[in-house]
């Protein structure tokens, strides 16, 4: 899938061409160009309002122009002759409608549900108009509709996990987790033992990291959130760095990957779980963290390197973020990769201060891409997405 500004990708007809379709009635091609057309502004247009609703999730006009939005596909299904595929989107209508009537509420997963069905769409319209074969998506597609309708019919302590098994039925190869389970997770689980991925990165273990990785469990267990975090993102951003062809010491970019985010664990609890969003003096308190934590690594030796990717690892590449308003020129490639892979984790698998819902990897990407040459540096969106690519991870 190209990483683009959508996850969708259009294959529009040629005007022109004659193409034979297989409806009963054939189809004029600039009727299908237009339906294309139509359909790229809508699925943009979803996309806009779910961002939206996630800043404001009791807006009800963002919810109405939801629904307006899903509709309109639908409806134009029936124009090209493919009425039968409109099931799927009135799943998600009756979805949205029970978010219009504030008798389901918003949460991060439900965007999910509507832009994955949204790419189901897509790719059964390709599949019925240029005679492609038949997909898992079209086998399974009764199975689908109604896992979706089943998010209308469950109780409110139920609906969590609805989300959750519509977001698997529509891709089965999603990696999130059920709700249920986040909770159930053990601080102690380690993927592997950490100089055993370590060395395949070129990093040269040493007593310094070691008493890092010690630290990284009993830090991790402050908030359910971060459990395994620091695994993750090593991981990513070795791979990254790799496939840059080492442009940071490895060594120096798992100790800041380690030590990022160590002095967040002494902030209170109340305000790493807090839902709301965060007034002037949280923000404060939250972005003191990269100052305290570049100071540790500053005051042992050998650490200069690591310290300073700490230290600018929120400055964005636009020059607004902090704490120096930094622009991309100034910032370290160490702490444009760490930006990266902290984002994309915290979309994977949730922010301490917004949800405990999990996305899928279709979603957190799409996230990373957005702001590719604003917040993040392109060369290392790139750099991402190829990671992501060659892990065979992205459908």
């Amino acid at each position: 899938m190209a990483l683009n500004s959508s996850v969708l990708s259009f294959n529009e007809p040629q005007v022109g061409t004659g193409m034979d379709f297989s409806f009963e009635q054939h189809v004029d091609d600039e009727l299908i160009a237009d339906f294309f057309q139509d359909f790229r502004e809508a699925y943009e247009r979803c996309e806009r309002t779910l961002l939206a609703l996630e800043q404001r999730p009791l807006d009800n006009e963002l919810a109405k122009d939801l629904f307006r939005a899903v509709h309109t596909i639908k409806g134009n299904l029936i124009y090209i002759g493919l009425g039968h595929l409109s099931p799927l989107l009135q799943s998600v209508e009756d979805v949205l409608e029970e978010l219009r009537a504030k008798r389901l509420e918003y949460n991060d997963q439900l965007s999910d549900v509507v832009l994955l069905a949204m790419d189901l769409t897509n790719q059964l319209i390709q599949e019925n108009l240029f005679h492609e074969k038949g997909s898992e998506g079209e086998q399974n597609f009764d199975k689908v509709c109604a896992a979706i309708f089943q998010i209308t019919q469950q109780p409110a302590e139920f609906r969590d996990d609805a989300i959750y098994k519509a977001i698997v039925a529509l891709d089965p190869s999603t990696t999130v987790e059920p709700p249920s389970m986040d909770l159930a997770r053990s601080s102690a689980h380690i993927s592997e033992p950490i100089n055993r991925l370590l060395t395949n990165f070129g990093v040269v273990p040493n007593a310094d990291l070691d008493f890092f990785a010690q630290l990284m469990p009993v830090i991790e267990q402050r908030s359910h959130y971060w459990q395994d975090r620091s695994w993750r993102i090593a991981e990513l951003a070795l791979k990254m760095n790799d496939e840059a062809g080492r442009l940071v010491d490895p060594t120096q970019l798992v100790a800041a990957v380690y030590m990022h985010d160590f002095s967040m664990a002494f902030l209170p609890v109340e305000l790493l779980h807090k839902e709301e969003n965060f007034n002037a003096q949280d923000k404060r308190q939250v972005q003191a963290h990269v100052r305290l934590s570049h100071d540790l690594l500053h005051r042992m030796k050998n650490w200069e390197d690591a310290a300073e990717i700490v230290l600018q690892h929120h400055e964005h590449c636009d020059g607004k973020g902090y704490p120096k308003n930094l622009r991309e020129a100034e910032i370290c490639d160490g702490a444009k990769i760490l930006a990266i892979v902290d984002a994309f984790d915290s979309n994977m698998h949730g922010h301490s201060h917004k949800t405990h819902l999990k996305r899928p990897l279709i979603r957190s990407v799409l996230e990373v891409n957005r702001y590719a040459g604003t917040q993040f540096s392109q060369f290392w969106v790139d750099i991402f997405n190829k990671v992501e690519q060659e892990q065979k991870i992205l459908h």
